[in-house]
């Protein structure tokens, strides 16, 4: 570290775990036991510096923490600010994929929904139609989600619609989840969507939600689908239903980073059967994994 510039948060909770000799368990059920419960992942997330307790509840914790680490009152709190006094807005890693990034992450906080360890995608199956003009007319997603928190657990649904439409798209909730708010900015054809768990879960609890996008008409052919995932995921699959009149000569698949860049470098082919396609990855670390196809 450079002597000559201020610790980050990071580094200071990191030393102070280290020096009381605690594990991210017992400092867990420690803060689970004063009322402030913190997920073993969000505090992670603070000692590795991927993101900060900036949000108002999160000050109560941090006085929390520096009781149960045994710091002077104001240790914590002071390095969650930059040195002209403003609150530090790091760029969680879930927002580099995410689309229109910006501006969803402005709606999902507006909504209140916080992104980071509540719940984790165990699987994810996804089902693209696309009709006889070549056009997508829906996805339909499956998730097997695990609870890390005890409560009723609310995630948020991002979709930006990859080609021109006139329309506006929709969305409906089939099995295991309920819809909440929904916010559509039509200009960047994107819908942000407050899901809701069906019942309060336990922490450790399985449950699966399944819901569909529907999509307005285009003016483009379909040509890819993605999927971003900010965390690992054991089974991620992407699949697609095309009209049996219209189906494309191949079908790729690939994986890239970040949605910053427009194809992934290194595709693998897909082989159609009849008019479908899927591919699955297991073991899905963080990044974009798309499905490309061409037509004649």
């Amino acid at each position: 570290m450079n002597p000559d510039q201020p610790e980050s948060f990071a580094e200071v909770l990191t030393a102070a775990i280290q020096g009381r000799g605690l594990s991210l368990e017992r400092i867990r059920a420690r803060l689970d036991a004063a009322g402030v419960p913190v997920s073993i992942a969000t505090l992670s997330y603070w000692q590795s510096g991927r993101s900060l307790p900036t949000r108002s509840r999160s000050y109560h914790t941090l006085v929390e923490l520096e009781r149960i680490l045994n710091l002077e009152p104001g240790h914590l709190t002071q390095h969650t600010h930059t040195a002209d006094g403003r609150t530090r807005r790091e760029l969680f890693e879930w927002q580099n994929v995410m689309p229109s990034r910006d501006l969803a992450t402005q709606i999902i906080e507006d909504l209140g929904i916080d992104m980071q360890g509540q719940l984790t995608r165990v699987t994810m199956h996804d089902l693209l139609e696309v009709d006889a003009d070549r056009k997508e007319s829906s996805l339909e997603v499956r998730v097997v989600w695990r609870a890390e928190r005890q409560g009723l657990h609310r995630w948020a649904v991002v979709n930006e619609q990859d080609t021109d439409t006139d329309g506006e798209q929709s969305i409906e909730p089939l099995f295991g989840c309920v819809l909440g708010e929904v916010v559509e900015a039509p200009d960047r054809k994107l819908l942000v969507a407050e899901m809701l768990a069906p019942r309060p879960m336990q922490r450790g609890d399985l449950f699966t939600s399944e819901y569909r996008l529907t999509f307005g008409p285009s003016n483009q052919p379909s040509f890819r689908m993605l999927r971003a995932i900010s965390d690992p995921v054991k089974a991620l699959s992407l699949a697609v239903r095309f009209d049996p009149s219209a189906v494309p000569t191949n079908v790729r698949a690939g994986v890239q980073p970040s949605l910053e860049e427009e194809e992934p470098a290194d595709t693998v082919p897909v082989e159609l059967a009849r008019n479908e396609a899927q591919y699955v990855w297991t073991d899905a670390r963080p990044g974009v994994y798309s499905l490309f196809w061409d037509w004649d």
